[in-house]
């Protein structure tokens, strides 16, 4: 990884359904993040930062992740799901994105399970 860039944009503008994505492009980590508020926005980066690295970490590929959320069907998110490749990745990330809103004086901050 030769650098990292983070958009933030409208949900609408992503490559699928989510308020947070993660892409390696020409040896850039490319993080886009939505949300209704600049601290969700910056919640939501921060935990796709995370996540990113950690499936780096952990051998756990950009395919294998792309493919599992876009074409994942239930409810609730992907990387919540006992069968995706990079949960362990994902809940990490939700455990740090959580602190931080708390930090951000964000008490309602979505849900921890």
């Amino acid at each position: 990884m030769n650098r990292i860039e983070i958009r933030f944009i409208a949900e609408n503008e992503q490559r699928y359904a989510t308020q947070g994505d993660w892409f390696y492009q020409d040896g850039t980590l490319l993080i886009s993040a939505s949300g209704d508020t600049q601290d969700e926005q910056f919640l939501v980066a921060l935990h796709e930062l995370i996540e990113a690295y950690l499936c780096g970490k952990h051998g756990v590929s950009q395919d294998a992740v792309d493919e599992f959320d876009m074409s994942f069907e239930d409810d609730g998110e992907p990387g919540d799901s006992s069968a995706a490749p990079y949960r362990v990745e994902h809940r990490d990330a939700c455990l740090v994105e959580h602190i931080v809103a708390r930090f951000l004086g964000l008490t309602d901050y979505g849900v921890v399970r």
